[in-house]
Parts: C-alpha cells; structure tokens; sequence
C-alpha cells in the first residue's frame, strides 16, 4: 500500500480501554447474542461481503459466503459508551492497529494491553460503536471523514482498515460501511465459527 501523503501520528488514537473491565466469561455462556459484519459499498466488488478471519491470519479480510463469517460478540464499556467486539471469547478482540493514523487495519488481538502494543504501532480496541446497525468508531478523533475501507491485496483478497479520509491512499482502497447482523438462536451454537479457511 502507498500513500501519497506524510503520515500523520494521531495522539488521540494511541489510548485504549483497560484490558477486561467486565466480568471474565471466556467462552461465552449459552444465550449471548452474536453478531456477523456485512459490508455495504458503492463498489459492487466489495459490497455485500463478509467480515472473516482466514485460518493462520490475524488481519479480518472479506468472504462471499455467509457461512465463512466470523461470529462476534460484544461487551460494553461504560465510561466511554463504547464496545469491545469478542472473537471466540473474550480475550480476543477486534482491534485497530497500524503504523500510522492514515490507515488502521482490522486485526484480531489477543488480550491487548498498552504494554502489548508493537513499538512504532497505533493500536486501539473497545472503541466501537454500534449506531443504528452500523460498527464504528468512537476514540475521541476529530476527523470528519473516517471510514472503514477494504484494500485490495494479492488475487481477489481484501484487508479491511479504518482510513483516516484526510491523506490521500492508492485507489485499492474501497470505502464501506460495516453493517451489523444478529445471529439467530439457531446458528448461535457450535460456537464458535470464528475462522474462514477460504
């Protein structure tokens, strides 16, 4: 990936939530509600994907099928009305990481903690939002124009990341929303489906 611009470290995006301020539940009891992510896009070659985790990767990248999705659940934190998104359990999460604030990738981390974080990274996680079925991002950034986006890799493959919307990325980059499914009861066990391996 290029970027046409300098890159540009966001104080505000270094800070992150506590590592388990919620009662320890890992894996989930029976009854928790899980979610799957869909994307939503203008560019029909990343619309109506599906958020998954190939087997190996740490990095969510997109499926066509339903059934490859990874299936998360959430625990709120209070102080800042924000989410953490589980994988698995909940000592896994969906975090933001990169080297920059231009371009945060979509990762999975396991108990992320700042003394965890890879020296010359951003990373957040439990800064998520849930608005009207809609997964964003609330980490106290002033940016107007944030928005998840689906950078285009090696074949057909598509990372996700969080991208800025100030400095200019290569044209890979396809802007999306990230749109939030219930699973129904029915499909919530065997849990979990929690890798792809498309």
């Amino acid at each position: 990936m290029k970027f046409f611009a300098a890159a540009a470290a966001l104080c505000t995006l270094v800070a992150a939530a506590p590592l388990a301020p919620w009662e320890v539940m890992a894996p989930p009891p029976d009854g928790t509600q899980f979610y799957q992510l869909q994307t939503k896009s203008a560019t029909a070659a990343v619309s109506g994907q599906w958020v998954a985790l190939k087997t190996g990767s740490t990095t969510y990248s997109l499926a066509a099928q339903q059934t490859a999705a990874t299936k998360f659940f959430v625990n709120k934190y209070a102080p800042t009305n924000t989410f953490a998104v589980h994988n698995a359990d909940d000592t896994r999460q969906l975090a933001l990481q990169g080297p920059n604030g231009v371009l945060l990738s979509l990762v999975d981390a396991t108990n992320p903690t700042t003394d965890t974080i890879p020296k010359g990274t951003l990373m957040e996680w439990a800064t998520f939002t849930m608005d009207n079925n809609v997964l964003f991002v609330k980490d106290g950034s002033t940016l107007a124009n944030r928005t998840f986006v689906a950078v285009k890799g090696s074949g057909s493959d598509y990372s996700l990341a969080l991208y800025d919307g100030k400095y200019t990325v290569d044209e890979a980059a396809r802007i999306f929303l990230l749109t939030i499914f219930k699973v129904p009861a029915q499909l919530r066990r065997p849990f979990p489906l929690s890798r792809s391996t498309s």
